[in-house]
């Protein structure tokens, strides 16, 4: 066929015809206009008698007669200037035929080039699968896609339409499915089916198309094409024939049927010099008359058309069919291309490189047509992707190429980070390596994150050796200089992802920056399309493909399908494109546990790698182990509180725990109950001890009535001025007042409100430990301006005690928490417990005064007054005159003590006894609130005691604060 469909690649506004300037109207003689000086004239002769006014009558049809002749001249100029205005237009629209045109032209030899444009241009076979598309014959005239609207008016019009319909010097094009017959002298009937042969051979690949020519010199240029015939059949053939007799032979007649290895012959190209020589069928038939003119035919169709042929000489199909077979052999594709079906890493020899060169990091890591696969990640690089789905081999890949980077180059040279998303197994034989710095796998989250996150700080790190040395790449530095490039290997990329969704971003940064820092990326997934970041898969030049499932996901990474069509039984056959665009085929290596001997004891007299991150916060850190982290750490304020180690990943360091009470405000350390509050604060409190001595330290504990005593002191320090600890701590604060009285309790929360918002500015710090923030109140939970959180019972706990949520662990051991968003292990100290300090004294008698008890159980504490020695009485209500005697007698017998004892009701009752000695008398309280108000006349609290009255009792002493004593042992309760 010699059809031509060329459509613009973008729409452009339709042409048309100008349209054709209208015949002008005749001019109509004016006879009114005629009549009208005549009929006034005479008028005006007969009025005036005048013969001069009959000369108007004649000037009438002389402006008519005018009139129409200067009609006619104005429509023969309109119509002149019509028909130069449409002359234009039709210039222009021929121009913009032409242009069209020329565009249609290049974009038709574009899709379809002839065998003389691939010869003479750079070679790039576009190489696709077996099918040969429409073949070029030469140049010549061809339908064209332009149209050009409006009905023809003239010749000149016809002309322009059909100018417009004819595409001249266009490709004339022949189908090749139906066969082409090409009849002529032989040389240049050869010539034009050496055009086919190479057009067809341009675009089918080897091994899916095969190339059959005729036997003799005319075709020994063919033997150099890639296109050989496999043995096991299934191809697309190309067959060129030669019919030299009078008689067509029976090959030739069948040329055009399938062979018995059942090879579907895709093209039948027939060269004769009689038309009656060739095989019947043939759907297009060129009859070439010499070298510049041919017309072609097809039966049945149109009328022959008249073109240039396409001719290609011997030397130059071979000096093509040369190129075409060194890319084949490139690409794997050529006929040595079979590649072993097993490759041992320890049979390939690696590239010599200098012991102390950061310029190349090149390796031999499997087979190639010809020889080994050598990938340079500095180089080709600077990153790679690598795909393939399960059972491909792709992890066997990467650990023959780690371990072939490892046999080349120095530990201090090259160093790899092994990332495992698929349990750590598959990196596990090499991690012995000098080079292996470490290897992180999904078995374990906070380490597979920390060592990620590290990698910003290893960035950062290498940008300040740069900068310090002056140089722009890792190349460039003094040999000397102990920096060695980073190989980070990712396997199972996209779970890695999936877990943790923002170190994208790290990785994006990696791809970025990491070629003159470097820092090279090798990510491995089993469909790295959609799940690697546009800037990531932009920086990876090196691009593997071993076996996928989808068609998509190999021209995704290496621009061509074939890695789809790798059999399954084929592990380790995969597609590379070392990043200069042309993808070819290769069989990985297989790192045995020879080989990664042989990696490990070549370079064992160099030290390790450098290590991008530090090991995880050990799980216990003592008093005396904690100076051991001052290297690490750096120095650390010499007034401030250290108590623990803190984890900074992206710093490459670990930093301390270090609170300064005067800038940072008080501390509150939360965390469930064996969280190591407890030990948090005896750390803190040691920590305190060391700097200013034990006396700066207050352990707000032990009895409650001791803590009520130091509460008070301190409080009175802050709003006096005297002498004042540095430090209080309170442990359990939400519950640590629970059990005291309503009163007691609500007094001592608002005296700790006091220091918390007074004392700081008085030097006083207050460090504390709760289990629920919510159990204090929004006042207290405001004055604590640095918190330490441990281990919460769930994460939304932990956010809403404002802790970092992506911190949380489920199974964190005591003492581990977070500290400023940062991950940190406190200081185990052992317990420090406060030790009583007062002294509360037994329960005297005043000899000769009088003493009111006020009891919640009178009748008891009177017999253990009465076993004591006391004759103790004993009120009652309506006993006031009883009393009365008795207070008398008393003071007439001059006994040693009086010792009224009553109940609540019962001194209310005989209040005016109890008004007649209030002043003088020694008030004993051995109950509550009730018994206490009962008698004393302060509405302040008396001192808090600690068995809620029990074992103790309040002694209010004439013009005396009350005091605390104990109530005499032996006392027996009903």
């Amino acid at each position: 066929m010699h059809r031509l469909e060329a459509v613009p690649p973008h729409p452009e506004p339709p042409l048309a015809l100008p349209p054709s300037p209208p015949e002008p109207a005749r001019a109509g003689f004016p006879l009114l206009a005629t009549l009208a000086p005549v009929i006034g004239a005479l008028g005006l002769w007969a009025v005036t008698g005048s013969m001069f006014s009959l000369m108007f009558a004649a000037l009438g049809p002389i402006v008519a007669v005018a009139s129409v002749f200067d009609a006619r001249r104005l429509s023969r100029r309109q119509r002149r200037r019509a028909e130069h205005e449409r002359a234009v237009r039709l210039d222009d629209l021929h121009g913009e035929i032409d242009a069209r045109h020329a565009r249609e032209r290049a974009a038709a030899w574009r899709r379809s080039p002839s065998a003389r444009l691939l010869v003479d241009s750079a070679f790039a076979p576009h190489w696709r699968d077996g099918t040969v598309p429409a073949i070029v014959l030469g140049r010549g005239a061809a339908p064209s896609a332009l149209r050009v609207d409006g009905a023809p008016v003239g010749a000149t019009d016809r002309a322009v339409l059909e100018r417009a319909a004819r595409l001249d010097d266009a490709p004339v094009l022949a189908d090749p499915e139906g066969g082409i017959g090409f009849v002529g002298a032989l040389p240049i009937a050869r010539a034009a089916a050496r055009a086919v042969v190479v057009q067809g051979a341009n675009h089918a690949i080897p091994g899916a198309l095969t190339v059959e020519l005729p036997e003799g010199a005319a075709w020994r240029w063919g033997a150099r094409l890639p296109h050989v015939l496999s043995a096991d059949g299934g191809h697309r053939v190309l067959r060129v024939v030669e019919a030299l007799a009078g008689a067509m032979s029976s090959a030739v007649a069948s040329a055009g049927e399938p062979d018995d290895r059942r090879n579907d012959v895709a093209c039948l190209v027939a060269v004769a010099p009689h038309a009656s020589s060739l095989p019947p069928g043939l759907r297009t038939v060129v009859r070439l008359d010499g070298p510049a003119v041919a017309t072609v035919h097809r039966p049945g169709d149109a009328p022959e058309l008249a073109f240039v042929p396409d001719l290609l000489g011997e030397a130059e199909a071979l000096q093509w069919a040369a190129e075409a077979a060194r890319a084949a052999d490139r690409a794997g594709l050529g006929a040595a291309g079979i590649l072993p079906p097993r490759v041992r890493l320890g049979d390939l020899e690696q590239p010599t490189i200098p012991s102390l060169s950061r310029s190349t990091l090149t390796a031999a890591v499997g087979a190639v047509t010809g020889g080994p696969l050598e990938i340079d990640l500095v180089r080709d690089g600077p990153h790679a992707l690598v795909a393939g789905t399960t059972g491909s081999g792709k992890s066997e890949f990467l650990l023959a190429w780690i371990t072939a980077l490892a046999l080349a180059h120095r530990p201090d040279r090259v160093s790899f980070l092994l990332v495992d998303f698929k349990g750590g197994a598959a990196f596990e034989p090499i991690r012995a390596l000098p080079h292996v710095t470490g290897i992180v796998t999904d078995l374990d989250e906070a380490e597979a994150e920390r060592a990620v996150m590290s990698l910003r700080a290893e960035l950062r790190h290498r940008e300040s050796v740069l900068l310090r040395e002056g140089a722009r790449d890792i190349a460039e530095l003094d040999p000397t200089m102990q920096l060695a490039r980073l190989v980070i290997v990712v396997d199972e990329f996209q779970a890695m992802i999936e877990r943790f969704p923002d170190l994208g971003a790290v990785i994006a940064d990696i791809a970025a920056r990491g070629r003159s820092l470097g820092v090279h990326l090798v990510l491995a997934s089993q469909r790295p399309n959609g799940v690697v970041r546009e800037q990531v898969v932009a920086n990876c030049a090196i691009r593997v493909s071993l076996r996928v499932v989808q068609r998509a996901d190999s021209i995704a990474v290496v621009g061509t399908p074939a890695a789809a069509r790798i059999r399954p039984d084929s592990p380790g056959r995969g597609v590379v494109d070392r990043g200069d665009g042309c993808p070819v085929p290769f069989q990985s290596a297989i790192a045995d546990a020879a080989a990664i001997r042989a990696a490990g004891s070549r370079h064992s007299h160099v030290p390790r790698s450098r290590r991008p991150w530090l090991d995880p916060l050990p799980r216990r850190i003592t008093a005396a182990e904690l100076a051991g982290f001052a290297d690490a750490a750096g120095s650390a304020d010499l007034q401030a509180i250290v108590f623990g180690v803190v984890d900074e990943p992206e710093l490459q360091r670990r930093g301390f725990v270090s609170w300064s009470p005067d800038s940072d405000g008080h501390l509150l350390v939360l965390g469930m109950p064996g969280s190591g509050r407890s030990t948090a604060l005896t750390a803190v409190a040691d920590a305190m001890a060391a700097l200013h001595g034990r006396g700066s330290v207050v352990m707000l504990d032990g009895p409650r009535s001791e803590v009520w005593d130091t509460m008070a002191e301190m409080l009175d320090g802050v709003r006096h001025g005297t002498s004042l600890p540095r430090l209080v701590v309170i442990d359990d604060l939400d519950t640590r007042f629970r059990s005291w009285p309503d009163e007691y309790r609500h007094a001592i929360l608002e005296s700790l409100e006091a220091i918390l918002r007074e004392g700081r500015a008085r030097g006083l710090a207050v460090a504390a430990a709760t289990s629920q923030p919510h159990g204090l109140s929004q006042a207290m939970r405001d004055a604590f301006g640095d918190r330490v959180l441990l281990r919460h019972p769930t994460r939304s706990d932990l956010v809403q005690a404002g802790g970092a949520g992506e911190l949380w662990r489920a199974s964190e051991l005591p003492g581990a928490g977070q500290w400023r968003g940062r991950r940190v292990q406190l200081v185990t100290a052992p317990t420090w417990s406060a030790t009583p300090t007062r002294v509360v004294p037994r329960l005297e008698l005043v000899a000769g005064r009088v003493h009111a008890v006020a009891s919640a159980r009178p009748r008891a504490d009177a017999d253990t007054l009465r076993s004591l020695g006391h004759a103790p009485v004993l009120l009652a209500p309506g006993g006031e005159a009883a009393a009365r005697l008795a207070l008398e007698s008393s003071a007439a017998c001059g006994e040693p003590a009086l010792v009224l004892v009553g109940d609540a009701d019962a001194w209310a009752s005989n209040w005016s006894v109890a008004a007649a000695i209030r002043e003088d008398a020694v008030v004993v309280v051995h109950g509550g609130a009730a018994e206490y108000r009962a008698l004393v006349r302060d509405r302040t609290l008396p001192p808090l005691l600690d068995d809620g009255g029990l074992r103790q009792c309040w002694v209010v002493h004439p013009g005396e604060p009350p005091g605390r004593a104990l109530w005499p042992v032996g006392v027996v309760h009903n």
